[in-house]
């Protein structure tokens, strides 16, 4: 995992891929600004008329629910279309859809388009799509619907089977950060109290998963592939590798990458806005060596 979250991070750095996103206006600037600062491209083109054109060309496209306009619902659903007949990965985050029918009936029609390879919520939002009860306040998550050490399990297999059924990976943001692929489980276990002191670090977490996804292509799994053959990968590593694997690596990189970051920025900043200039900057110059170093992730 550790490895794959390098390779990533390297190959993203040198191929600068074009990632469409079509997101909220609280928090595209920033947005815009993480995916730069890992060595993407963002677009943030949002027209009915165009967004087909730019998702074509572009390596993943990135659909936020934050704030709904009808321009934006047919924007979505017609770059849901073009990503899923040009295979290109789509991250869907389902902001609000716990609190808002509007946003859970346009989060089922994107789920009936196609199967995106990402879908990001927290607890709260993921149930609501699920179909089961939630306790969201507003776009947070309720309390009663975080995890804990009591229902990691109960959780664990209802996101698991809600990952298997959307063929997507499932990514719960909270207190600490749950991903699956529908068979295994990884907690991120990065982050900082000072990242719910500014708006729009969770669809910022969003926007760099979704920066990452353009390096699980297929020659990513060649590599991989040759690397296994030549003895050079562990059964961990192994077993987390294949366009799935890669996919879960991108969403654990994504999330721990502003956990690491958000840790990195607090110890620097005096409060809201310094550290929400800090942040950027962490993103952009967290070492290699300090990712390996200050990642804390438990796989199951």
């Amino acid at each position: 995992m550790r490895q794959r979250i390098l390779q990533l991070r390297k190959r993203i750095k040198e191929e600068k891929p074009l990632i469409h996103c079509i997101t909220n206006p609280i928090s595209i600037h920033d947005c815009a600004n993480v995916i730069l600062a890992v060595g993407a491209r963002p677009i943030m083109a949002e027209h009915p008329a165009e967004v087909a054109d730019i998702t074509a060309s572009a390596g993943a496209l990135m659909l936020n629910l934050g704030n709904i306009t009808d321009a934006r619902i047919e924007s979505m659903k017609r770059s849901m279309r073009t990503a899923m007949e040009n295979k290109i990965p789509v991250l869907l985050d389902l902001v609000g859809v716990a609190c808002s029918d509007l946003r859970l009936d346009l989060a089922r029609e994107l789920l009936r388009i196609g199967h995106p390879a990402v879908l990001k919520g927290n607890m709260s939002e993921l149930l609501a799509v699920s179909g089961l009860p939630s306790h969201a306040i507003g776009i947070d998550a309720g309390v009663e619907d975080a995890l804990t050490e009591e229902n990691i399990d109960g959780v664990s297999e209802v996101l698991k089977a809600f990952s298997r059924n959307n063929q997507a990976i499932v990514l719960a943001t909270g207190k600490q950060d749950f991903v699956t692929d529908g068979e295994r489980v990884v907690l991120v276990q990065n982050g900082s109290a000072a990242l719910s002191g500014i708006t729009g670090t969770g669809c910022m977490v969003g926007a760099l998963t979704a920066a990452f996804l353009p390096g699980c292509e297929d020659n990513i799994a060649k590599e991989m592939t040759d690397s296994i053959e030549a003895g050079v990968w562990s059964g961990v590593e192994m077993e987390l590798n294949g366009r799935s694997g890669n996919y879960l690596a991108a969403a654990v990189l994504g999330t721990a990458l502003m956990g690491i970051a958000g840790e990195e920025a607090e110890k620097i900043s005096r409060g809201p806005g310094s550290f929400q200039v800090n942040l950027l900057d962490e993103i952009y110059g967290v070492s290699d060596r300090q990712l390996l170093d200050l990642l804390k992730i438990e796989i199951y």
